[in-house]
């Protein structure tokens, strides 16, 4: 006996409704996510071991680095850290002193090329003040001494050859006084130099000489110098000076009057950050619904595993201090109204 129910047609069609309005009527839908605070900007003082030392100073809300140096001293000199002893954890201001680097090697190149300098213009001065014939006088003085230094160096290796020849002396004495020989009347070819330079009027020459040699010099005291300013290390921002746990990192200095919430939200495609209401954070004595304009989504796609995440970046404005850098916020995300059919094919 087959028994039929009158009301099974109804319930079907009831069903039918329910299920085409469940694929592809759009509904709004939303999620529970965490937030991480980080800081708006920070600036850091690396110990890279070694005695290398490097600094990193980045825009969190812009995600880019604004300014990074490194400094490699040369190996075998000391190289000292020292921080700023008036300065401790706390609030600094842009311009502070944060702490110092100390190079011998760079200090001993400095001081030597400081020496040079003064004795190149010493040595300048005084070839500009002497008279013309006092310079003459000079280069026939030193003329007339070499020669006379030659000619008894000539008499002298005239008496070794014999005493060579009468094998009294070795050799190798004298290959010596041949040595000395040639040395002095090397010393009178440049004593004959000179006085023809003095003679010629060849002074402006070794006075431009000692010029190009100072300016040289100069520029070298003046990279040096650069350099050894770059050795201390200034706060480029205002925030809060904290000294790490880890030994890499020397000190940060963060601002902390703005922050940036990190929001990670899983999906492969831009198109799923399409909000319909403003996102709210939450926290321990804070709430805050965020408009878009102070929301901005990275133009790429992590893969964290085998899952695709979105990073979005929501600054914060902090100036009654109710967040610190570090702390986990709820937010409660709604996305643009989709139906189950839409989900679906963006899915496959």
């Amino acid at each position: 006996m087959i028994v039929k129910h009158k009301r099974t047609t109804p319930y079907i069609a009831i069903a039918a409704v329910l299920i085409v309005v469940l694929l592809f009527v759009p509904f709004p839908h939303g999620t529970s996510l965490k937030a991480v605070v980080t800081a708006s900007n920070h600036f850091q003082v690396l110990s890279n071991g070694n005695g290398a030392y490097s600094t990193s100073h980045k825009d969190l809300w812009k995600n880019r680095t604004l300014s990074s140096r490194s400094l490699v001293p040369d190996r075998g000199g000391l190289v000292v850290y020292k921080a700023n002893p008036k300065l401790s954890q706390g609030l600094v201001t842009a311009g502070d002193t944060l702490a110092w680097l100390y190079s011998s090697t760079l200090s001993d190149k400095i001081v030597s090329l400081e020496g040079n300098i003064n004795t190149l213009k010493a040595s300048l001065e005084f070839e500009r003040s002497g008279s013309k014939e006092t310079e003459i006088e000079a280069a026939r003085l030193q003329l007339t001494y070499a020669r006379a230094r030659l000619e008894e160096q000539q008499k002298i290796l005239e008496r070794s050859k014999s005493l060579l020849e009468g094998k009294i002396i070795p050799q190798q004495e004298y290959d010596i006084e041949v040595r000395r020989e040639r040395l002095d009347a090397i010393r009178v070819s440049i004593a004959e130099a000179d006085l023809g330079s003095a003679l010629s009027g060849a002074q402006t020459r070794k006075l431009d000489v000692f010029r190009a040699q100072i300016a040289d010099e100069e520029k070298k005291l003046a990279l040096a110098r650069d350099v050894l300013a770059h050795m201390t290390f200034v706060s480029p921002l205002s925030g809060k000076l904290l000294f790490p746990l880890s030994e890499d990192t020397l000190m940060s200095v963060e601002q902390v009057d703005t922050l940036v919430a990190m929001l990670p939200i899983q999906g492969g495609s831009f198109s799923m950050v399409e909000w319909t209401s403003h996102l709210m954070l939450i926290g321990p004595n804070f709430e805050l619904n965020v408009s878009p304009e102070q929301m901005q989504v990275d133009d790429h796609i992590l893969k964290v595993g085998s899952e695709q995440l979105i990073l979005v970046r929501i600054r914060i404005d902090n100036s009654e201090g109710l967040l610190v850098p570090g702390q986990l916020l709820e937010a409660s995300v709604k996305f643009s109204s989709k139906s189950v059919f839409q989900m679906l094919r963006e899915l496959f």
